[in-house]
């Protein structure tokens, strides 16, 4: 194990062992000896300070210590030789074993949030653990024994626009000649995580509409990308694009991608249009009030005392 391996794994073991709960005995939690990629700045005690790992973006799970690695390695040391380990997880934390990592099959879909282990007669377990969420999961795991040992730490994905898979957009379909037109997109990586640095691009085809956004600013409030155009000066329709520069491999796993989406808006004199709405109102109540006229009166005429028979 190279020294800076040693420096990490040091760190974390010392870092985790204030997570043992007061009722245990002193020294008797489990400790993290090698936490891999070695390049892991952070503590993972906590879902703030989770360590980091790319998500799986081919459904292809690595554990190299490279930039493209989407999964980490914990090595346990525990207590005893031997022991029995049981391992969980929560939230989007899938857990896998060595032999599960090593077998080509494996994909996103073979984790499992439960793992039962035994540690190697010099007191040490390994597996494996990867995140679909950038949203922080746990990690805890327990030596049984009369004085059960655990520890638990965090683990988060990280996604990028190179993930970009699912593009929607949404506009009005009606708008008023020469208005100004908003509309927002959202991009979602493979597994729906938000993608908030993607390179958005709309372009308006038909009239004189003009001032589309070539590209698109994301509002972090909102959470959503925002672009707007001034629609065309005469009535008629106006098909917006709007579409992703970058984008993820299509992985038949994760369904189809996509990457531009169609809007029609139909461009109109509201004013006139307003003012005919206006009319057929006022025609519809006309015919009502005629109707109702109509029947009040038949109503009337047969609900009236009829005229008394004289008799002799």
């Amino acid at each position: 194990m190279s020294k800076k391996i040693i420096a990490v794994a040091a760190a974390a073991a010392l870092a985790l062992a204030g997570l043992v709960a007061p009722a245990n005995a002193a020294g008797s939690s489990l400790t993290i000896t090698d936490v891999a990629p070695t390049d892991v700045a952070q503590t993972g005690l906590t879902s703030t300070t989770a360590f980091e790992v790319a998500v799986p973006s081919q459904d292809v799970l690595r554990a190299t210590d490279t930039a493209s690695r989407s999964v980490l390695a914990l090595q346990i040391a525990t207590r005893s030789n031997s022991a029995a380990v049981a391992v969980t997880s929560t939230g989007a934390v899938k857990l896998i074993t060595a032999a599960q990592l090593a077998a080509s099959t494996t994909t996103t879909a073979t984790g499992t949030q439960t793992l039962s282990l035994t540690s190697n007669d010099s007191g040490v377990v390994t597996f494996y653990a990867y995140n679909t969420s950038t949203s922080a999961g746990s990690i805890t795991v327990v030596e049984s024994g009369t004085t059960p040992a655990s520890n638990t730490v965090w683990v988060k994905g990280t996604t990028d626009a190179n993930n970009a898979y699912k593009l929607t957009a949404v506009s009005p379909t009606i708008a008023g000649i020469g208005s100004l037109v908003e509309y927002t997109a959202t991009v979602v990586d493979m597994f729906g995580n938000a993608i908030t640095t993607a390179t958005v691009k709309s372009e308006t085809l038909g009239g004189d509409a003009t001032g589309a956004d070539a590209s698109m600013g994301y509002d972090s409030v909102a959470k959503v990308y925002e672009g707007d155009f001034t629609n065309r000066t005469t009535a008629g329709a106006v098909a917006l694009l709007v579409s992703i520069a970058v984008s993820a491999d299509t992985v038949k796993a994760f369904g189809a991608k996509t990457t531009s989406v169609f809007v029609n808006i139909n461009g109109q004199d509201l004013q006139a249009a307003v003012a005919a709405l206006q009319a057929e109102v006022a025609a519809l109540k006309a015919d009502y009030n005629a109707l109702a006229a109509k029947w009040n009166k038949r109503v009337a005429s047969k609900t009236a005392p009829k005229k008394a028979v004289a008799t002799k």
